[in-house]
């Protein structure tokens, strides 16, 4: 299957549901094209194909991207089709879904900085950084990546103290493609189709992941 009937096809994902047949006649292609291009996404719950008509639910446009880039698709050319900010409201979603207080695109004022989603739990917090990158990321653009993510949250710990309570934080690095590197220093690298996997199971994995905290009045980072 072509990656093209794909970017044909998500640009109407936002309409939530559609006629089949206007959709054929919109993408000017055939019943049995345009359903083996969205059976994995059918198959996977994220579309459903009932009396003619076609409902796409939540994620469908992430989901549909990712196996847009899967068969050979580039960055940009999804990009042209579904907005990065799509990635970013799809992670906050999956942090809300299990119990987190966001803040999409988080900022401070002094010092500057934002982050793309600050999720809190009772306990813990994950500062997540949404990356747009192509595949085959260096190790060393992904060591700067953690090494400035791990900085922000210092800075936001350090300046937020009142609003974090005791609360430790923890630096994610969310990217598009499948990464071979899982964490670098503790920090984990998320691939954005394992997130909700990553979050459903952080809880009892926090241990294994770098901290970033208070103590005697200064801010450490470590696992």
């Amino acid at each position: 299957m072509s990656y093209f009937i794909l970017l044909k096809i998500i640009p109407f994902f936002k309409e939530k549901c559609v006629k089949l047949d206007e959709l054929l006649n919109l993408v000017k292609l055939s019943k049995t094209t345009v359903l083996e291009a969205l059976d994995p996404l059918i198959e996977n719950g994220y579309i459903t194909e009932r009396d003619g008509l076609l409902k796409f639910g939540e994620g469908s446009s992430i989901a549909a991207s990712i196996l847009a880039l899967k068969l050979g698709a580039s960055l940009n050319d999804v990009l042209k089709v579904v907005s990065w900010q799509d990635f970013e409201n799809f992670t906050e979603k999956i942090l809300l879904e299990y119990g987190y207080k966001t803040f999409k695109n988080f900022r401070l004022k002094k010092p500057r900085l934002e982050v793309d989603v600050l999720a809190l739990k009772k306990d813990f917090g994950l500062v997540v950084d949404c990356k747009q990158w192509q595949k085959n990321v260096t190790i060393s653009k992904l060591e700067k990546a953690v090494l400035k993510q791990v900085e922000r949250a210092k800075t936001i710990l350090f300046n937020g103290k009142e609003f974090l309570g005791n609360r430790k934080l923890v630096p994610v690095i969310v990217v598009l493609y499948p990464s071979p590197i899982e964490s670098i220093e503790g920090v984990p690298v998320v691939p954005i189709e394992m997130f909700k996997s990553f979050v459903s199971e952080i809880d009892g994995r926090i241990s294994e992941f770098l901290k970033v905290y208070f103590c005697d009045g200064k801010v450490f980072a470590e696992i």
